[in-house]
């Protein structure tokens, strides 16, 4: 879950680190049950995961 607190729009990358998920390649990202998308696992096991939220926003994310 993401939530913005401010009172301005946000656009930015969240690194999502995913080491200890067991995912080695490839993880599937669904915002709020939309359909899944593809995002290859850094060397580090970590996702760049771009966020648009508006002022006080909220989102989630599913991650397989």
């Amino acid at each position: 879950m993401v939530f913005n607190p401010t009172s301005d729009s946000v656009d930015t990358i969240l690194q999502v680190p995913l080491y200890y998920t067991g995912l080695y390649d490839i993880a599937q990202v669904s915002e709020q049950e939309q359909p899944w998308k593809n995002y290859t696992l850094a060397r580090d096991y970590h996702i760049d995961l771009p966020i648009s939220l508006p002022a006080l926003g909220i989102t989630w994310f599913l991650i397989k």
